[in-house]
């Protein structure tokens, strides 16, 4: 093939990129290019296996001679990648090859995410495991699926014969960060069955509206309207001072956003419309004037409506107003180790109507699996009161922040010494592969780290290939100095 990228370092590192950048490799759509890195492992001899039903990829190389006594090092990535492309742009993912080219020392993919995440992990691990030049420990490195779509690819990965004692994980930036620790996760799926009536009264139309969302990881702590409590606060004060019925509830499309807009139709006594207008456009002002700072756009949209045809029972209407109404939401618990770490969060993300009744979904997230069980067992709890289910669910793992990690210690030092800079580390409440192969290898000591790669998940996605060669110089020092330690 013909490449593009041309005069930097390491240029055999970049090659791989090239290269993996032909293949197609959405998620789901992994067996071409994990066939290549198991491929490309078998014809180096190394020691290779692929999970031909989830296309796992996990390669051994022994270590440089003298090393040979040395703690197992793993290095870790996953092999697919977001496929988002600008209108117009002409690209099947399913086939096309990226189109790269370098401007102004970055690297892109015209009109499509670039696949940097998490491309720079697999081409750093195929140079790596070609190189006879380095000093370095045994490696493992592992190479995982589906990882955008739900880490589910680090879910299967089999550990039985991995024996690391540490871990790099290479999906995470920018250069100068190092990240320590991050959320498992623990879906909710909640139901309730109603029992459906005939409907009466004056029929009220509530449209919560102007919220500005966002992802429930990145921006729990930064106190924005939940629109689907919102709206359990509107019906839980109609109801304070008349009956109310639901008619539908909606609000919210997915577990890990925080929900801009939610929509309810509910009954009300005949001649009581108005009242529950007035009602609810109060509570929407309180509401309104709480979020000024943070989420100050909310506005409720409310009118009397046509008359419905059916109507939830009353009991089944207050269960489910007083269940959205008391269920926790946003924050549950902060780090004192490090400030401004959320450790726990639970976001109602989905609401839903339809003849059975309604669902709600809600994502809890935690780097403490004691703290996630107990928030747990509280909504659980909750519902129980309020007759409603919950499905059982397996949790995601986290990965729990530790004061002592000699291989933190370690890179931290070496960056310093390659930089003059002091590197920053870094807790995300978001989710990454080390929690779910810490909770199956936990004597693990794990960081993880990238290059300065932007705009990921979308057309502008870039990487920077000055840092891309300052990380790979990083990697390097840091195997030597624990092959030599």
């Amino acid at each position: 093939m013909e490449y593009v990228i041309k005069g930097y370092e390491p240029a055999d590192a970049l090659r791989y990129f090239e290269e993996i950048s032909a293949i197609p490799r959405g998620s789901k759509n992994e067996q071409a290019v994990a066939q290549y890195v198991y491929d490309f492992a078998k014809d180096l001899g190394l020691e290779a296996r692929i999970d031909t039903t989830y296309w796992n990829v996990v390669v051994k190389k022994p270590a440089s001679p003298g090393c040979e006594d040395k703690p197992a090092v793993m290095i870790q990535g996953h092999l697919d990648m977001v496929c988002e492309k600008n209108a117009g742009t002409a690209h099947d993912f399913e086939k096309d090859p990226l189109d790269l080219y370098i401007e102004d020392g970055l690297l892109k993919a015209r009109g499509t995410t670039l696949g940097a995440d998490n491309g720079q992990a697999v081409a750093y691990m195929m140079a790596l495991l070609a190189r006879n030049d380095l000093v370095h420990p045994p490696l493992e490195c592992v190479f995982t699926s589906m990882e955008e779509i739900g880490l589910l690819g680090a879910l299967q990965v089999d550990t039985s014969d991995l024996h690391s004692k540490y871990m790099l994980n290479v999906d995470c930036g920018p250069e100068g960060t190092v990240f320590v620790s991050c959320a498992g996760g623990l879906l909710q799926e909640i139901s309730k069955k109603v029992r459906w009536e005939k409907a009466g009264g004056d029929t009220v139309s509530l449209q919560v509206r102007g919220l500005l969302g966002g992802h429930s990881a990145a921006m729990i702590d930064h106190e924005m309207g939940n629109s689907i409590k919102v709206m359990g606060r509107i019906l839980h004060g109609i109801q304070k001072q008349m009956e109310v019925h639901i008619v539908s509830l909606s609000g919210g499309s997915k577990m890990n956003a925080i929900p801009r807009e939610s929509d309810a139709v509910i009954t009300v006594p005949a001649g009581q419309g108005d009242k529950a207008i007035e009602i609810a456009s109060h509570i929407a002002a309180t509401a309104k004037a709480e979020l000024a700072a943070s989420d100050g756009g909310l506005y409720l949209q409310c009118e009397k409506a046509g008359a419905a045809e059916r109507q939830m029972s009353l009991a089944d209407s207050r269960q489910i107003i007083e269940f959205i109404f008391l269920v926790k939401n946003g924050v549950y618990t902060m780090s004192m180790e490090m400030p401004g770490l959320v450790v726990c969060s639970s976001n109602l993300g989905v609401a839903t109507t339809d003849d059975t009744g309604v669902q709600l979904t809600d994502f809890i997230r935690s780097s403490d699996p004691t703290i996630r069980d107990h928030l747990d067992d509280e909504i659980r709890s909750l519902a129980q009161l309020l007759d409603i289910e919950i499905a059982p669910a397996d949790p995601m793992p986290g990965w729990k922040y530790e004061a002592e990690s000699p291989l933190r210690q370690l890179f931290m030092k070496l960056y310093k010494e390659q930089t003059g800079k002091e590197m920053v580390a870094v807790a995300t409440h978001g989710g990454l592969e080390c929690g779910i192969l810490k909770d199956k290898m936990p004597d693990l000591d794990i960081i993880a780290f990238g290059p300065t790669a932007d705009g990921a998940h979308t057309p502008d996605e870039s990487l920077d290939l000055a840092s891309f060669e300052r990380t790979w110089n990083l990697i390097l020092a840091t195997l030597k100095a624990l092959a030599e330690q």
